[in-house]
């Protein structure tokens, strides 16, 4: 499916709003969402509060990412924390993807 005629999708990605960048290893840097949804988890009687970090970018930034890439992700400059892909980039169809993440190297 093509990307609308409307849609700017690097106004979309403006640093000067929601996102932030990311630099995989060996790679360009380039801009993405993160979003981080904490749940707390109840395991029996152990309560466990947990994140399940997502993000979305433009899928022609995301070309040649594979499930464990590396990215180091910064917001303003300022470090936001290391993460690796726990599956391959989901592209849309619009022109953005989706990547899931993990704060461990293992995806788990």
């Amino acid at each position: 499916m093509p990307v609308p005629a409307w849609d700017d999708l690097d106004s979309f990605l403006s640093l000067d709003d929601f996102a932030v960048t990311a630099t995989p290893d060996g790679g360009q840097a380039f801009a993405l969402i993160v979003e981080e949804q904490y749940f707390s988890a109840e395991l029996g009687t152990y309560d466990m509060n947990t994140s399940d970090p997502w993000a979305t970018a433009k899928a022609s930034d995301v070309v040649g990412l594979k499930k464990r890439s590396r990215l180091t992700i910064k917001q303003n400059s300022l470090p936001y924390g290391v993460f690796w892909l726990t599956h391959d980039p989901k592209p849309d169809g619009t022109g953005m993807a989706t990547l899931r993440l993990s704060r461990s190297q293992n995806g788990s």
